[in-house]
């Protein structure tokens, strides 16, 4: 069973400065599981309601199959870590240290860089249209939301853990990197060339910036791309935006 001490760090999961300070969070639910152990997440361990261990063989058949080691919990205690109202009975403890990073000279594959994205629904469902498209290396600026608080992470479906780099960074040194290592900068906006007209190098970096104010001045050097519409409604939701973009760029058509 699990211990008072463990049931008090994995509640004070829920909050951004002790999954800072521990380098850890909290998964529900039995396919976002599932998932983050597909793609090789650093589970620590998984607890599991009596019932659930009953219901679902198959889930721990693959748990030992992957040698990730599981105990039980009780109701009561799961209602005090979970971060959802209708729980599966089901939570994992993972170990998020590798995947947060700086910029580096170790980044060179094509880039989604997130400015000031606050909803974490958004970016999770960001981050799991970058897995769709390929795309391993995401970079947040410091305004940005924490990819790793539990809303982002049920939106991501798994994703956070496809993802070889989440880049956390101020955005100055973001524009140096991009600049010095000759990125093919571009930003979405509502006034620019049309994405059906941009002919990228394959060596380039897009741009999201929040719904509520766009791309930051900061990054007003960089070429801008548009994705035309009737003009009827204010702007698309980022997330949206963010996969018409990436097919375009991706497929190249």
């Amino acid at each position: 069973m699990i211990s008072k001490n463990r049931i008090k760090l994995l509640s004070s999961l829920k909050v951004k400065k002790y999954r800072d300070k521990n380098q850890l969070t909290i998964l529900e639910g039995y396919r976002l599981i599932e998932q983050a152990i597909n793609f090789n997440a650093d589970i620590i361990n998984v607890w599991l309601c009596p019932e659930a261990i009953d219901s679902n063989p198959m889930f721990i058949k693959n748990l030992n199959f992957k040698n990730i080691s599981y105990d039980l919990i009780n109701n009561e205690d799961l209602k005090k870590i979970s971060g959802t109202e209708h729980s599966q009975g089901v939570i994992a403890e993972v170990d998020i240290s590798k995947y947060i990073t700086k910029v580096n000279d170790k980044v060179s594959d094509n880039l989604v860089v997130l400015d000031g994205i606050s909803d974490p629904g958004n970016l999770g469902t960001i981050f799991r249209t970058c897995a769709w498209y390929g795309i391993k290396s995401v970079v947040l600026t410091n305004n940005t939301v924490d990819p790793f608080n539990f809303k982002c992470i049920r939106s991501g479906m798994g994703a956070h853990f496809y993802l070889q780099k989440i880049i956390i960074n101020n955005t100055q040194d973001i524009i140096k990197f991009l600049k010095d290592n000759d990125y093919d900068v571009m930003c979405a906006d509502l006034k620019g060339i049309k994405i059906s007209e941009v002919k990228t190098s394959s060596h380039w970096a897009m741009i999201f910036g929040s719904e509520a104010h766009g791309v930051s001045l900061d990054f007003d050097t960089f070429n801008k791309v548009t994705i035309p519409g009737k003009q009827s409604i204010e702007s698309l939701n980022v997330s949206v935006a963010a996969g018409i973009i990436l097919d375009r760029l991706v497929n190249k058509y």
